[in-house]
């Protein structure tokens, strides 16, 4: 079994893998859980002090928030690979200038996207069609997401480089902390000020910001070759290249990923305001199932990225076959659960019957056919392990955006049904599920990766 280190890290190239992968994944779980747990705050007290425009509102950005968590996670876990590999490698003084250089990156691009989401967004959300009705409070809550990305990138950055190195304890509770932050601040801009969309948007950039201290206070106390010192932030170039090539990918992949979530977005618009604020509130019920899959897609990731590092590729085999099965199960209990106790649930955020009836009839269509999207997280999370993001990113991208994008402007438009509308989702997941398990078994992602390998050591 693995062991915690005084530094808070753990090294999997040892021992048994259920057990380390389970020790990986259940503080990655607590902490999506409890960032979730944001959005779930934040529904329950606009539903209960807000109303039902102020809940519709925040509904309405829902595929815009998950745009932006998307790009920033998926550019973390990427350049976390990378420090990932150098710590099963021992190479500590390359463990320590791609830290430095991926905080950089984090900080630098964060900015960027800021001023632009700020700028841009009451744009953006006319052009997805947002009911007016909605659009005050959209663009008001937004507005503050966006307004610290920066922060965003530099907390989802700083919490993938320490899973890298195996600490998942320290951004969960950090997550968790968080949470407490949310509630109060909520309390006081939506409930008691009555700000309703923008109190709540309020209260989330604080949270964001308070999170992104505290991680790198964190890691500017760890004992190890990970600890930062703001005195050394800047960019290696070579390592800069590499983090680029394979965090980029998964940039992108998440945010094609949500631009196609948008296109779905806009057409739930166009069923009204119930419909979108039923879409919403299924998004926030099923965020159980993504947690799940994610956790464990994050700690095949590290584990296949460590094991990487030391060459131990039939324990990635493995590790990837373990995770496969826990996830499986872990889905399929999950998915039966929602399809069970969906309507109370639902009622639990708002008593409405109509919002209710949405909810209810999107996650009954979908819930069966969340093992599909599970299995394409842990074949795409060993592989980018190894360091090979950019084939998994064309997989997603063709399986999952491009076919979802083509059917809801053209299929959709010709049976305007929300039948029709959800049906894409299942179609998307099996399809993309069997392109990474083909790749993953007849595809030569391994040693494209070893080739990626030789390359930068030749290099650095």
């Amino acid at each position: 079994m693995a062991k915690r280190a005084k530094n808070g890290s753990i090294d999997v190239t040892e021992g048994v893998i259920w057990q380390q992968l389970l020790i990986l994944c259940v503080p990655i779980f607590f902490s999506s859980f409890f960032q979730q747990a944001y959005s779930l705050i934040n529904t329950f007290i606009l539903g209960q002090f807000g109303g039902k425009n102020a809940l519709g509102g925040i509904q309405a950005t829902m595929s815009l928030t998950e745009l932006a968590v998307g790009f920033s996670v998926g550019l973390g876990a990427g350049c976390a690979v990378i420090s990932g590999q150098f710590f099963g490698q021992k190479d500590d003084e390359h463990l320590s200038r791609s830290v430095h250089t991926a905080m950089t990156i984090a900080l630098v691009l964060g900015a960027v996207l800021s001023v632009l989401g700020v700028v841009f967004m009451p744009s953006i959300l006319a052009f997805m069609g947002t009911p007016e009705e909605l659009m005050w409070e959209s663009v008001a809550y937004s507005r503050c997401y966006f307004g610290a990305m920066v922060f965003a990138l530099v907390l989802n950055m700083g919490t993938a480089l320490l899973r890298s190195v195996g600490d998942t304890r320290a951004p969960a509770l950090i997550i968790a902390s968080g949470c407490v932050f949310n509630v109060i601040f909520d309390l006081i801009f939506v409930a008691h000020f009555k700000m309703e969309a923008l109190g709540c948007g309020i209260a989330t950039a604080l949270t964001i910001a308070i999170n992104a201290t505290m991680v790198m206070v964190r890691m500017m106390r760890a004992k190890g070759a990970w600890r930062l010192d703001i005195h050394k932030l800047g960019i290696d170039p070579t390592l800069c290249k590499s983090m680029i090539s394979c965090g980029l990918p998964l940039g992108i992949q998440s945010s094609v990923y949500s631009f196609s979530n948008i296109i779905a977005q806009s057409t739930v618009n166009s069923f009204g305001a119930d419909a979108v604020t039923g879409w919403g509130l299924s998004g926030r019920l099923d965020a159980i199932v993504w947690m799940v899959t994610e956790a464990l897609g994050v700690a095949i990731t590290t584990f296949s990225a460590q094991n990487f590092g030391a060459h131990n590729y039939e324990r990635m085999r493995k590790g990837y076959h373990t995770s496969l099965v826990i996830t499986v199960t872990l889905v399929g209990c999950l998915a039966l659960f929602l399809v069970t106790f969906v309507n109370p649930l639902a009622r639990f955020f708002i008593d409405d019957d109509v919002v209710v009836g949405y909810t209810s009839k999107m996650i009954h269509f979908i819930a069966p056919f969340y093992l599909f999207y599970s299995v394409v997280d842990n074949t795409s999370g060993v592989i980018r392990g190894s360091g090979e993001s950019f084939r998994p990113m064309l997989l997603t991208i063709v399986g999952t955006c491009v076919f979802r994008v083509v059917w809801l402007l053209l299929v959709v438009p010709m049976h305007h049904t929300l039948e029709t509308m959800l049906l894409v989702y299942p179609v998307t997941w099996i399809l993309t599920a069997v392109l990474f398990v083909l790749y993953h078994h007849f595809g030569h992602w391994l040693t494209h990766a070893e080739e990626r390998r030789e390359k930068l050591e030749l290099s650095i």
